[in-house]
């Protein structure tokens, strides 16, 4: 085997084997499910820790699409549409078995990891999303800084959707609705509330406002007349 498919090799079975047992697992099994000796393990990696950064390096997919992030950008479409779109795709090709496995061993073990992690999503995803946000509620062009504030409010809808993942792939419990209707139920969601949060998000530093888009009023009924 050449020695870049046999790195390769280790990465994939060492992304199975950690997502499984844990990143506490150790090494003198992984290089046995590899058909390797533990000392070839390391010529490839020198540390376990060395091989756990390469791990989590590929959380966030290679193959990413930029066409995706280009997509959250895409003004010609109702922020709606985008989300779902976007959010249906990273529930099916992101949120694998061992990417959600990894994600909450990392948190437990290595906090460092899951940061380089989060600074990933927020460059690539949160901002343009909050971005999008801007420009659907506040009429805003979103060329800004987003603030702390704005990310907890996109955070908010992503951890809805890892929820969904995380009850497959770390509670064992089936979903029982489609997921990419889930997906979309989960968006809509949070689209009904974003708006009014953006509003004071934006009030609260100072910005204007004026042009921002109101929340609908809730319909009431009508009173019922005495004796009627």
């Amino acid at each position: 085997m050449l020695a870049a498919d046999r790195r390769e090799h280790i990465l994939r079975e060492a992304t199975a084997y950690f997502a499984e047992f844990g990143l506490s697992a150790g090494t003198i099994e992984l290089a046995r499910r590899v058909g390797i000796t533990q000392p070839l393990l390391y010529k490839y990696f020198a540390t376990k820790e060395v091989l756990l950064v390469a791990v989590y390096e590929r959380l966030f997919p290679q193959n990413w699409d930029p066409a995706l992030e280009a997509l959250l950008e895409d003004a010609a479409k109702p922020v709606e549409e985008r989300l779902i779109a976007f959010y249906r795709h990273f529930a099916h090709e992101v949120l694998t078995y061992e990417h959600v496995r990894l994600f909450l061993f990392s948190g437990l073990t290595n906090s460092a990891l899951n940061a380089a992690y989060y600074a990933i999503l927020t460059r690539r995803i949160f901002t343009r999303i909050a971005k999008a946000l801007r420009r659907e509620f506040l009429d805003d062009p979103g060329r800004g800084r987003v603030g702390h504030a704005e990310l907890e409010l996109v955070q908010s809808l992503h951890a809805a959707i890892y929820h969904v993942a995380f009850r497959r792939w770390l509670h064992g419990l089936s979903v029982e609705a489609d997921l990419d209707e889930l997906i979309a139920q989960k968006v809509r969601i949070f689209l009904g509330g974003a708006g009014r949060e953006l509003v004071g998000i934006a009030a609260g530093r100072g910005r204007s406002v004026g042009r921002a888009r109101k929340p609908a009023a809730p319909t009431r009924r009508p009173r019922a007349r005495e004796g009627a």
